[in-house]
């Protein structure tokens, strides 16, 4: 979202919080708000409200405080999990950006809250591990090790580099038959132009071989102060042939709509599992940030093992 649109939303004093929230989620609370009292029907007080009714009081109400040229949506109101609730998402926009934020609001049209619903009864890192799309992806380790580590992570980013060196000579050597890793894309295309690219680069080698993958992955992070925009189709051209991948096929992929929706759905996954930097690391479901030292690695991964 640009600085612009969190600005605007920042001026809707129920939904500032959630302005804040996103580039720092780990940091946002609910936030409840009290419209006016809603309309009564036919004499009966708290009587409940359509869902078209509901999404007509929503928008009302927040665009009354929020900047010309920001367009508000309530959609999909229904049910919810939580007892006396409905549920749906607002839809802020502005300039092509876009953002959604989930709310709960009573069927009276009275309370709204802004923010996600949290069961305190289920297990929050199995809910982390339950949105990772793991079936068929590369992965390194034996299946049945009892610590899974997923990376999201982007192939230009230089914390990302040094976050390699890390796992790669540290972490992994360290834990050999305990730790089963896997890599996910999250390309920051706004600051890095090429990591997209290179990104696809390694999921049409994957196409081939898991070998490929890798091969692809370690040759990227490792020549990767040598990559560049104008480079970097040549470069990992030439990085498939020395891992012996048929090079027609490699690059009739590249050019292909597949490898690159299957990095937009990493990326839509990143987001599911608040992963909003990177290197981010889900060590069994458990979050770590940033190209952290061994010690680090070892306080989650020891914890997970004993």
């Amino acid at each position: 979202m640009t600085s612009g649109l969190r600005a605007a939303l920042a001026a809707v004093a129920a939904l500032a919080a959630l302005a804040t929230a996103c580039a720092t989620p780990e940091g946002s609370h609910p936030t409840a708000v009290a419209p006016t009292p809603a309309p009564q029907a036919a004499g009966v007080p708290g009587a409940a409200m359509s869902g078209e009714d509901l999404a007509s009081r929503i928008e009302e109400y927040f665009t009354k405080s929020v900047s010309p040229g920001i367009t508000l949506e309530a959609r999909d109101i229904h049910p919810s999990d939580v007892p006396g609730w409905r549920e749906g998402t607002l839809a802020v926009t502005s300039g092509g950006d876009g953002q959604e934020i989930g709310f709960l609001v009573t069927p009276d049209g009275r309370y709204f809250i802004s923010g996600e619903v949290t069961d305190l009864t289920v297990d929050p890192l199995q809910a982390v591990v339950d949105k990772i799309d793991l079936e068929g992806k590369p992965a390194r380790g034996p299946a049945d090790a009892p610590v899974t580590i997923v990376e999201y992570s982007d192939f230009q980013c230089p914390f990302c580099g040094r976050g390699y060196q890390i796992l790669e000579e540290e972490v992994l050597p360290a834990y050999e038959g305990k730790v089963r890793f896997y890599f996910k894309h999250l390309p920051l295309k706004s600051i890095h132009p090429w990591a997209a690219e290179a990104a696809v680069a390694t999921e049409c080698a994957g196409d081939q071989s898991d070998a490929g993958f890798w091969a692809l992955y370690h040759r990227l992070f490792k020549t990767q102060r040598e990559l560049n925009e104008d480079n970097l189709h040549e470069k990992v051209t030439a990085f498939a042939k020395e891992a012996g991948l048929d090079e027609t096929a490699f690059a009739a992929c590249l050019d292909s709509e597949e490898a690159a929706a299957e990095v937009e759905r990493d990326l839509a996954e990143a987001t599911e599992v608040g992963a909003n930097s990177t290197p981010t690391f889900f060590i069994n479901g458990r979050r770590l940030e940033g190209a952290q030292p061994l010690d680090n690695f070892k306080a989650v991964i020891d914890a997970e093992l004993g």
